[in-house]
């Protein structure tokens, strides 16, 4: 049988500021879990403002579960000056060749820091090494001014951790993309923090209790 994403199930804590969308739910609840999502991100907000949200999470939620996304979650701060800064964590597994987290971790290391504008170190969480990662993407949007389509782009700072799995053949991949440049450090080492709390185990052993990761610090790569 072909492996899927599915073939591997994973845990992560991630900080308060940090939504956790309802992937992997059945029909009847999604719902009502999007609408709970929705209340908790607009507490103070109008009736129009929670609906609009549940709508697009209910979209995006849709979407990243025929994605095979194993983790989603949406993180909303507010800076000091009063201004918003957000980001979104997204979790996938990949398939990788059975090789010792040493060696993957070692290869990706290589293959990444070959690409321009990314910045790559080695990192080491309780679960193993890892590779973190550092550059810049530009996204695309679609609007239509006068009948004519236009593709104005926006550009994000991406932070990703290429975890090899203690289960053989697979490699997670945490990915936190912001908009707001100026508060990439502090992302990073949230990222980083997500990345210590990481638990991955086969799918079967999904109802285990998992061990508690040893505590790390907070260490920021990037400055």
């Amino acid at each position: 049988m072909a492996l899927s994403p599915q073939s591997v199930s994973i845990t992560v804590d991630t900080p308060e500021g940090f939504h956790d969308l309802p992937l992997h739910l059945p029909a009847d609840v999604l719902d009502a879990a999007v609408w709970e999502l929705a209340e908790t991100i607009w507490p103070g907000g109008t009736e129009f403002q929670r609906e609009t949200t549940a709508i697009v999470y209910s979209d995006l939620t849709t979407a990243l579960t025929a994605d095979d996304v194993l983790h989603a979650a949406v993180a909303l701060y507010e800076t000091e000056d009063g201004a918003a800064s957000t980001a979104h964590l997204l979790v996938r597994a990949q398939a990788v060749e059975p090789e010792a987290p040493e060696v993957v971790a070692a290869s990706f290391q290589e293959a990444l820091s070959f690409e321009e504008h990314r910045n790559v170190a080695r990192v080491d969480l309780p679960c193993g090494p890892a590779v973190l990662s550092l550059h810049a993407t530009l996204s695309l949007h679609a609007t239509e001014t006068e009948g004519e389509a236009v593709l104005p782009a926006l550009e994000f700072a991406q932070v990703e951790l290429y975890v090899p799995a203690p289960v053989r053949g697979w490699l997670i991949v945490l990915a936190l993309a912001t908009p707001c440049f100026a508060d990439l450090p502090r992302y990073t080492g949230i990222l980083r923090q997500i990345g210590e709390s990481l638990v991955v185990r086969p799918a079967e052993q999904a109802d285990e209790p998992p061990k508690t990761p040893a505590a790390g610090d907070v260490r920021a790569v990037f400055g």
